[in-house]
């Protein structure tokens, strides 16, 4: 039972890497670098996001 949750978690933090790779690319920034960033710091990678996405308009 632990396993899947391990493994929820993973899932969920490597999707979020993947849409902070979207991101990256929609606003011309490394994209590599917003996806590992965005894979291993899910939760502060997210505030960091939105912080620039409020602050860049």
């Amino acid at each position: 039972m632990i396993e899947k949750d391990y493994a929820t978690v993973g899932l969920v933090f490597f999707l979020f890497g993947i849409f902070c790779m979207h991101w990256a690319q929609s606003t011309g920034r490394s994209v590599w670098l917003w996806f590992f960033l965005g894979w291993i710091f899910a939760p502060f990678a997210g505030m960091v996001l939105l912080y620039m996405n409020r602050t860049s308009k």
